[in-house]
């Protein structure tokens, strides 16, 4: 057993995400595979678009 126990990792990457694509569409398409914890749409810092890609946190890893 290893020294180091870190929680099992629950975040989905997505990538190709439309520019147009808010986290709530993001949080119904996803939602059906179970419960999710958060989702974050990262920003251009200069643009405040956003960047094609995206993070879906789950509260289980098995629901990945």
């Amino acid at each position: 057993m290893s020294r180091y126990l870190r929680p099992p990792n629950t975040s989905l990457f997505v990538r190709n995400v439309a520019d147009d694509t808010r986290s709530e569409d993001l949080r119904r398409e996803f939602g059906r595979y179970g419960p999710i914890v958060d989702v974050y749409v990262p920003l251009d810092f200069y643009t405040c678009r956003p960047r094609g890609f995206a993070y879906v946190q789950f509260e289980d890893v098995r629901d990945i």
